[in-house]
């Protein structure tokens, strides 16, 4: 007989176990970190020792898995938590919003430094932003503003000339955008949005550590205890931060949750060179919080920015008139990819490749299906937001992973109708990819949105958000039940990088968990009841990382 368990619950547990539905059981022992046994309550108590606790769950509370986030920027999202978020603004919120934030920096001195925000859109600005806008709001400050799909940068006057990127031709794959006489706007689109990085001051390690810490608390009180990284923001060709600096905190027992990084293009030599394998962690670690992940590519840009690649033109629209033509960007040629892809297979490193319109799906179903498989991950489709009919199926004959981020639903809605029309009713068709067999990795994009899961499932099971009424549902034959989004959010992307400990609470699984309202299972399609909740609890390893004042077993 094993040791005693740490912990008992009895309660009304949701375990994932098996290939679909709840896998309810009565009672889950937890001991060293793991699930020792999960049962039925006669067959779990007798595994009490003295030493151990026991909480017995009231009928309004319930134990699922905890979530893995399969696409948040994490070291970014967790410095962006600082900055000024302008989310829904027009131009006179935005403008409010930056003298504010100027204001504050004058305050503690510093009167010219650089001012970094995030969040703007074209539909909410209602016209193309200026310099001029950031100019009066911030004179003389460097300031730069990812839109909310990041792939589109918003600079000041300063920041074009520290940057001197009046002088500047449009790099591949980007574009500056320019007056009449040829001068910078102040919109930088695709790659050229990266032009200015190398200006920006990078933090410091330290800095960097406090920020993870700080979003991983978080983090936690959402009920998210791993991520998978896709990649930082800024160019990092010598790999400095990211999966190393990510390593170096788990070697040192600093890692606060489980994270697999990606590398991107621009460092798979470095990554390579450094023994980067997708699955592989690192020595030192003994809470085994670290693993490689993928090498992150792009086939195309973003609906925002009308940079999506798509089979049919994009509808005309003022506001946003496709900067990259009528059908959006592709950012590299299939044999581009493949060629990319490849060369990472080769050396152990599986590929995600980001893909939002119709086209860039279909290049990148044909990339993947071309390749080897990988041991430690498999080949997944990031964001997979518009499919085409003939192409939902292969997800699931190919078995490739779309990876995807139902909250995306909530704010591309008015979006994806003005530049889609009706094939917007072709966007994130998760009962489609979920009858055709494929894993559904959910995600948030964070800090492209919230890092909030519970707007995600809200979205899948009702294809509307939390406060929202009936008549704004979108595409509701696309939506799927609890249970199966249950499984996207917790267990789909552990499955998806092939690991079989996590994302369900079946015995010898991570003791990853939370204590949630039981109020979702008893309303599983309502977005304002599965919206709004939140885990009183949360372990990772077994242990209680987030507590709830509102719970106290």
């Amino acid at each position: 007989m094993g040791r005693p368990p740490d912990r008992i619950i009895v309660g009304r547990i949701a375990t994932l176990s098996g290939e679909a539905g709840y896998g309810w059981v009565e009672a889950l022992a937890i001991a060293a970190g793991r699930v020792s046994a999960a049962g039925t309550r006669a067959e779990v108590m007798p595994l009490a020792g003295a030493g151990t606790l026991s909480w017995n769950l009231p009928d309004h509370l319930a134990v699922v898995p905890s979530f893995t986030d399969s696409h948040l920027h994490c070291t970014s999202a967790a410095l962006a938590a600082g900055q000024p978020d302008l989310t829904g603004l027009d131009r006179e919120g935005v403008v409010a919003a930056i003298t504010v934030a100027h204001e504050e920096l004058r305050l503690r001195g510093d009167e010219d430094g650089w001012l970094q925000g995030h969040g703007w859109s074209f539909e909410a600005l209602g016209a193309h932003p200026a310099a001029a806008w950031l100019d009066e709001a911030a004179p003389g400050r460097p300031v730069a503003l990812w839109a909310h799909d990041h792939h589109s940068r918003w600079l000041s006057s300063r920041a074009v000339q520290i940057g001197g990127l009046a002088a500047v031709g449009d790099p591949a794959s980007g574009r500056i955008e320019r007056d009449d006489e040829g001068r910078p706007t102040g919109v930088f689109y695709e790659a050229a949005s990266g032009l200015i990085d190398g200006c920006i001051p990078a933090p410091s390690a330290d800095e960097v550590d406090w920020a993870i810490g700080a979003y991983a608390r978080t983090l936690a009180a959402l009920g998210v205890t791993s991520v998978h990284d896709p990649g930082g923001l800024a160019p990092d060709p010598a790999l400095r931060g990211g999966p190393v600096h990510y390593r170096e905190m788990a070697r040192g027992g600093r890692l606060p949750l489980r994270v697999m990084a990606s590398v991107r293009e621009e460092q798979l030599d470095r990554a390579i060179e450094l023994g980067f394998r997708s699955g592989q962690g690192v020595e030192g670690d003994e809470r085994e919080r670290y693993r490689d992940g993928w090498l992150k590519l792009f086939s195309d840009g973003a609906l925002g920015s009308r940079t999506a690649a798509t089979l049919e033109p994009y509808l005309a629209d003022a506001h946003v008139p496709p900067p990259a033509g009528s059908r959006g960007l592709l950012a590299r040629s299939a044999a581009e990819l493949a060629a990319l892809a490849s060369r990472a297979a080769a050396a152990g490193i599986a590929s995600e490749i980001h893909a939002i319109g119709d086209r860039a799906v279909r290049t990148v179903l044909d990339v993947i299906e071309s390749l080897a498989p990988v041991a430690g991950a498999m080949h997944r489709v990031e964001h997979a937001q518009l499919i085409d009919a003939a192409d939902v199926a292969r997800f699931g004959a190919l078995g490739i992973p779309a990876s995807v981020q139902p909250c995306h639903l909530l704010s591309d809605a008015l979006a994806m109708r003005a530049a889609w029309g009706d094939r917007a009713a072709d966007a994130f068709p998760l009962a489609a990819l979920d009858a055709s067999g494929a894993l559904l990795p959910f995600g948030t994009d964070a800090p492209v949105e919230p890092p909030d899961p519970w707007r995600g499932l809200a979205a899948a099971v009702a294809r509307r958000g939390p406060g929202s009424s009936p008549a704004e549902t979108f595409e509701p034959a696309a939506a799927i039940d609890l249970a199966r989004a249950l499984r996207g959010a917790c267990l789909d992307g552990p499955r998806s990088a092939r690991i079989a400990d996590q994302g369900h609470l079946g015995r010898g699984a991570r003791a990853d968990l939370l204590v949630v309202p039981a109020a979702i299972f008893e309303a599983p399609d309502d977005p304002d009841v599965v919206g709004s909740a939140r885990p009183l609890a949360t372990l990772l390893d077994g242990e209680v990382i987030h507590r709830h004042p509102d719970f106290d077993l």
